[in-house]
């Protein structure tokens, strides 16, 4: 529920501010845009640690583990054309292994969109609009945050660009075959 509604804070009230930091510095745009993730979770009263050391590297935000309480992982990302679906598909691998480093059940890709083209995750999961995946116990939740400065309003942007992001993008099996097994 914190990170909706960071979503909506973002993007109702800070979507100027977010997207001028990306584009001052795209180098590390990306860690100055979780820093603002971290600071609106700590003014809610979340403790945790920021890129803390684990088996597989460093998740962005590990949440201080409360007795009956499940941690909080998040990875904050990027999206725009330039870096493509791949770097999302990559990052979803990402917080998937944290969860495993950290045996959670629970990962959140925090993804700030820059570009026009929508962001789709038809996936067969879906609470309260926000697409995850589960996969080997393990559920990952995407959270996009449209950080884009729209040129045209929503009545004049005409027909709707999407890249999409399916299961199977996600996550790959190999193919059965009759091999040793």
């Amino acid at each position: 529920a914190l990170l909706r509604r960071y979503k909506h804070r973002c993007e109702w009230f800070q979507r100027d501010r977010l997207l001028g930091i990306w584009k001052s510095n795209t180098g590390s745009g990306e860690r100055s845009l979780a820093a603002g993730l971290y600071e609106y979770l700590y003014d809610q009263g979340i403790e945790f640690s920021i890129q803390p050391s684990s088996a597989s590297g460093a998740v962005d935000l590990v949440a201080a583990q409360e007795e009956g309480k499940e941690r909080l992982i998040a990875d904050a990302k990027v999206f725009n054309l330039e870096k493509g679906k791949g770097y999302i598909v990559k990052a979803f691998s990402q917080i998937y292994q944290y969860t495993l480093d950290y045996n959670q059940p629970f990962g959140y890709l925090v993804i700030f969109k820059t570009c026009e083209e929508d962001l789709k995750f038809p996936l067969a999961g879906q609470e309260q609009s926000t697409p995850f995946v589960i996969h080997n116990n393990k559920t990952i939740f995407f959270l996009v945050i449209d950080i884009c400065a729209h040129q045209k309003t929503a009545s004049q942007r005409g027909q709707l660009k999407v890249v999409e992001i399916t299961d199977a993008e996600l996550v790959k099996c190999p193919a059965d075959n009759d091999s040793a097994f």
